[in-house]
């Protein structure tokens, strides 16, 4: 049984990622302009997509290859 490809998602996780850095570094400039912005939202949202994406990528990855694993015939019976 071939596993299935991860092109697509590696794809969204990066886009993602590029999005969420780009918010992080959004943030840093407009603090670092000291316009007296408020940056909290740029940065908690920034890490949450950052932090959201990890979690989901580690989480989806581990579930399907243990439910791909389960499918498999245990030798042992």
């Amino acid at each position: 049984m071939s596993k299935p490809s991860w092109k697509n998602r590696r794809r969204y996780i990066f886009a993602s990622f590029i999005i969420g850095a780009i918010m992080l570094l959004g943030s840093t400039f407009v603090a670092l302009a000291g316009n007296g912005s408020d940056v909290s939202d740029l940065v908690t949202g920034g890490v949450a997509l950052v932090t959201l994406i990890l979690t989901s990528y580690i989480f989806g990855a581990v579930w399907e290859d243990k439910s791909l694993h389960n499918k498999e015939e245990n030798p042992d019976g």
